[in-house]
């Protein structure tokens, strides 16, 4: 979608629409204009602002377009998988045309153990969302809330088969934290 990606040495709170302009993005086209990254960056309106704390500005396609069978992994071989769910893995070398289409709605939440394989840090992912989910504050702690932020369960987000949106729930669960313990 950027014709001329480029750098820019700018201030903070510069307009995005310059930007967009002079990479060759044209508006007309569906796309997903982010301040900041891809996994946790902001949807943005081009007449919006670079972010105080961002210094990049990511675009997508947006995944607007509905595929027929989408949901069967081998018919074009395009939706990349970490967990061997789709035939990627076999050609290592294909090139993806990312967009921003989640491959479905959100699933069941089942210990599967992907979330282990993807987390920066050592402690039980998938446990400390269902704790969250359940406000359970005692053991919250003793999972380590404290010790995460909704960043580092990004790419839980993009990779997880059950399209559950983990940062939100952990962000939920440490306003809960704030609330209640102070």
């Amino acid at each position: 979608p950027v014709k001329y990606p480029k750098y820019y040495k700018t201030i903070i709170g510069s307009e995005l629409r310059e930007i967009i302009n002079d990479v060759g993005i044209d508006l007309k086209d569906s796309l997903r204009i982010i301040n900041g990254d891809v996994l946790t960056g902001t949807k943005v309106e081009p007449d919006n602002y670079l972010g105080f704390y961002n210094n990049t500005v990511s675009v997508l396609r947006e995944g607007n377009q509905y595929r027929m069978f989408g949901w069967v992994p081998f018919i074009n071989n395009k939706i990349p998988s970490i967990y061997k769910t789709s035939f990627s893995w076999l050609f290592p070398n294909n090139k993806y045309d990312l967009d921003t289409n989640l491959n479905g709605e959100e699933r069941a939440f089942v210990v599967t153990g992907e979330m282990e394989k993807v987390f920066p840090m050592d402690i039980f992912p998938m446990q400390l969302l269902k704790e969250c989910m359940a406000e359970n504050i005692d053991k919250m702690e003793s999972l380590g809330i404290y010790e995460v932020a909704p960043e580092d369960f990004s790419l839980i987000d993009y990779s997880s088969s059950s399209k559950i949106e983990a940062q939100y729930i952990i962000r939920k669960g440490l306003d809960l934290m704030i609330k209640e313990v102070g």
